[in-house]
C-alpha cells in the first residue's frame, strides 16, 4: 500500500466513523419525522421548519468561525494545541454568556416580531439552547483535531438518542396514558408542540455535562496576543457561514411572508418535510466535512499534497453521485416511510423539489471541498467575499421569485448559487492554491448519474419489470458507468 492510498483510506475510515454518528443519529432522527408529520398538520410542522431556520443562523454568529480557527493555529509549530484551545473556549465562554443573559432578559420582546408573542418560552429555550451548543463545539473540535472520532460519534448519539427517547415520552407515551387519565410526570398537555424544544433542551444539556473533561482539559485562560489572531483569522469565517446558511436557509425564514398561498405556515411545512429526504446527501457531505476539515490542515505540508486533495474529490463526488441515483430511484418509497400525512401529499410541488436539492448538495459538498484554498493559505477574506455574493444572490432571488414559485423557486434557486459557488471558488483557488481537479472525469460522474436518473424516469413506464428489480439494475448500470470512467480518465497518482 502507498503512503498516500494510505492517508485516503485513513480519511475514508475516519469519514465512515463520522458518517456513522451522523448518519445513525440523523436516520435516528429521522424517525422523529413520520412521528412529526403524524401528530401535526403542515401549518404546525412550519412553525417547527421556522425555529429551526432561525437558530442555524445564530449558530453561524455564536461560534463565530473559533472552529476553524482553532485548526488553523494548532497546527502551527509556535502555538500548541492547550494554549490554542484554551483561548479559544475563553473567547466563546464570554460571548456565550452575553448571548445567553440578554435572550433571557429580553425573550419576550424578540418573541414580538418573530410571530411568536403568544409562546415566547419558545424563544427563551432556544436562547440557552443555542448557548449550550456555542459551548459544546469547541470540544467536539478538539475531539477531531485528536483524532478521537468514537468518542465525539458516542456523544453525539447520546444526544440524538436523549431528544429520541423525550420525544416519544412526550408527543406519544405520556397523551396515550393521559387519554386514559393515567398521572404523566412532567407533563402538560398545554405545552402541546413546545415539547419538541423542550426535548432538544435537554439533550443539550446532558451532552455538554458529559463533554465537560474536554472544556476544562486545558483551563480557560487565553493568550491575549493568540486572541487577536484567532479573531483576526475566525471573522471572515462568520460570514462564509452566515452566506451559507443564507443559501441553505433564507427560503425557510422568509417563505411563511412571501409565499402566493394562504397560509405561508403550510407551506413552509411540506417544504421542510420535503426537504428532509434530500438530507441522505447532506449527511454524508456533513460527515466528510467533519473528516477532512483537520485532515485537510494536517496534511497541507507534506509532499504532493494537491494530488492528494485531487484524488479525494474523486472519490468524493463519485460517492455523491451515487447517493443522487439510489435516492431517486427509490425516492417514492423513502417519502412513503417519511411523511406519513396525506395533507403533505396534496400540494404538487413537494416531490417537485427532491432531485433539485440533492444535486444542489452535492455541489455544495463540492464547494466544500474546493475551500481548502483559502483555509490553508490564511485567505478567508476573499472566501468570505464570494460567499457574501453567493448569499447576496440567494436573497435577491428568494425575493423575487417566492412570491410567483413558492418553495420550487427556493429550490431552484439553491442549487444554482451552490453550482455557482463551487465554479467560482475553483477559478479563484487555482490562482492562490492550485489543486490538479481532474475536472473531464468529475464531469462525466455527474452527467451519468443524471442521465441514469433521466432514463430511470421514462423507463419505468414501459419496462415490464418490478420496480425494485429495475432500481437494481440502474444502480449496476451507474456503477459500470463509473468503473470505465474511472479507466478512461486516470487521475495523476499520487506517491
Amino acid at each position: 500500500m502507498t503512503p498516500a492510498l494510505g492517508t485516503i483510506k485513513k480519511l475514508a475510515s475516519q469519514t465512515l466513523t463520522y458518517g456513522l454518528s451522523t448518519i445513525v443519529g440523523r436516520f435516528i432522527n429521522f424517525l422523529l419525522v413520520p412521528l412529526y408529520t403524524a401528530v401535526y398538520n403542515p401549518h404546525d410542522y412550519g412553525i417547527v421548519t421556522d425555529v429551526y431556520a432561525l437558530v442555524a443562523f445564530l449558530n453561524i454568529l455564536l461560534t463565530y468561525g473559533m472552529e476553524t480557527s482553532f485548526f488553523n493555529y494548532a497546527r502551527k509549530t509556535e502555538h500548541s494545541i492547550e494554549k490554542t484551545y484554551a483561548t479559544g473556549f475563553n473567547n466563546l465562554l464570554w460571548t456565550t454568556a452575553v448571548f445567553v443573559l440578554i435572550g433571557s432578559l429580553f425573550y419576550k420582546q424578540i418573541a414580538i416580531p418573530l410571530g411568536y408573542e403568544q409562546n415566547p418560552e419558545y424563544i427563551l429555550w432556544f436562547v440557552w439552547i443555542l448557548g449550550l451548543d456555542a459551548l459544546s463545539a469547541l470540544p467536539f473540535a478538539l475531539l477531531r483535531q485528536m483524532e478521537k472520532p468514537i468518542r465525539f460519534s458516542i456523544l453525539k448519539l447520546t444526544w440524538v438518542l436523549i431528544n429520541v427517547v423525550l420525544n416519544l415520552y412526550f408527543l406519544v407515551w405520556a397523551p396515550q396514558l393521559a387519554s386514559q387519565s393515567l398521572a404523566s410526570p412532567f407533563y402538560n398537555p398545554e405545552i402541546g408542540l413546545g415539547y419538541i424544544f423542550i426535548s432538544n433542551l435537554v439533550a443539550s444539556i446532558m451532552v455538554l455535562l458529559l463533554l465537560l473533561p474536554e472544556c476544562v482539559k486545558f483551563g480557560f485562560k487565553a493568550d491575549q496576543k493568540l486572541r487577536k489572531s484567532m479573531l483576526n483569522y475566525a471573522w471572515p469565517l462568520i460570514f462564509i457561514g452566515l452566506a451559507g446558511i443564507a443559501n441553505e436557509t433564507f427560503s425557510r425564514v422568509i417563505l411563511k411572508y412571501l409565499s402566493p398561498a394562504k397560509d405561508g405556515l403550510f407551506e413552509l411545512g411540506v417544504f421542510g418535510a420535503f426537504y428532509k429526504l434530500s438530507m441522505i446527501m447532506t449527511l454524508f457531505v456533513q460527515a466528510f466535512k467533519f473528516a477532512a476539515e483537520p485532515f485537510f490542515f494536517n496534511q497541507h505540508k507534506h509532499e504532493n499534497a494537491q494530488l492528494l486533495y485531487a484524488r479525494i474529490m474523486d472519490y468524493f463526488v463519485m460517492v455523491c453521485a451515487f447517493i443522487f441515483v439510489f435516492t431517486m430511484l427509490f425516492v417514492d418509497d423513502l417519502a412513503a416511510m417519511l411523511i406519513r400525512n396525506s395533507s403533505y401529499y396534496t400540494h404538487p410541488d413537494g416531490m417537485k423539489i427532491v432531485p433539485i436539492l440533492l444535486m444542489a448538495n452535492l455541489f455544495l459538498g463540492i464547494f466544500y471541498s474546493i475551500s481548502v484554498w483559502y483555509r490553508l493559505t490564511d485567505n478567508t477574506k476573499k472566501g468570505s467575499k464570494l460567499s457574501i455574493a453567493a448569499a447576496i444572490l440567494t436573497i435577491i432571488l428568494n425575493i423575487l421569485f417566492i412570491p410567483m414559485f413558492s418553495f420550487l423557486a427556493s429550490a431552484w434557486i439553491t442549487l444554482l448559487v451552490y453550482a455557482l459557488l463551487a465554479i467560482v471558488n475553483y477559478y479563484w483557488g487555482q490562482k492562490y492554491y492550485p489543486v490538479p481537479y481532474n475536472l473531464k472525469k468529475l464531469g462525466a460522474i455527474l452527467v451519468i448519474a443524471l442521465l441514469i436518473y433521466m432514463a430511470s424516469s421514462f423507463a419505468g413506464n414501459f419496462l415490464p419489470i418490478h420496480k425494485w428489480g429495475l432500481n437494481i439494475i440502474w444502480l449496476f448500470a451507474f456503477s459500470l458507468a463509473i468503473a470505465m470512467v474511472e479507466k478512461r480518465f486516470k487521475t495523476e497518482h499520487v506517491h
